[in-house]
């Protein structure tokens, strides 16, 4: 029996589909089209996950948000093993979170921790630096 194969190529993944005639052929050219396209989405290359923050409501204040990464990322990860200022941690959840907060928020933040007991502080006001509890 004669047969029929229409195949695609798109990079390194290539779908073919078999039919009996040209008819059957040319009409499941939109299934391949969409497997292809599902392979190339199934195989395409995982980005590293990313951090997200989720705004559940409008006008949400920057200190809120800078709260929350800190006590959901920062916190978890270490990072306050070490001493912190508040521009450091205001340029690593920039670097976590891609959000560029106003640094008097992270300080609020911050602060709210500290009386939270969540964090320590050294220094004179102006120039705390943070540590982990």
């Amino acid at each position: 029996m004669a047969g029929y194969s229409v195949s695609v190529r798109r990079g390194d993944i290539e779908v073919t589909v078999h039919a009996g005639t040209v008819e059957e052929a040319l009409a499941s050219l939109g299934e391949l089209k969409r497997v292809l396209e599902a392979a190339e989405v199934e195989l395409r290359p995982k980005a590293p996950a990313a951090v997200t923050v989720s705004v559940r409501r409008r006008g949400r204040s920057e200190t809120v948000l800078a709260q929350e990464i800190i006590e959901a990322h920062l916190l978890p990860a270490g990072y306050f093993s070490a001493p912190r200022s508040t521009a450091d941690v205001r340029d690593e959840i920039q670097r976590v979170s891609g959000l560029r907060l106003q640094s008097r928020k992270v300080s609020q933040a911050l602060g709210i921790l500290y009386k939270k007991g969540r964090l320590r502080r050294t220094g004179t006001k102006g120039e705390y630096r943070y540590v982990a509890v």
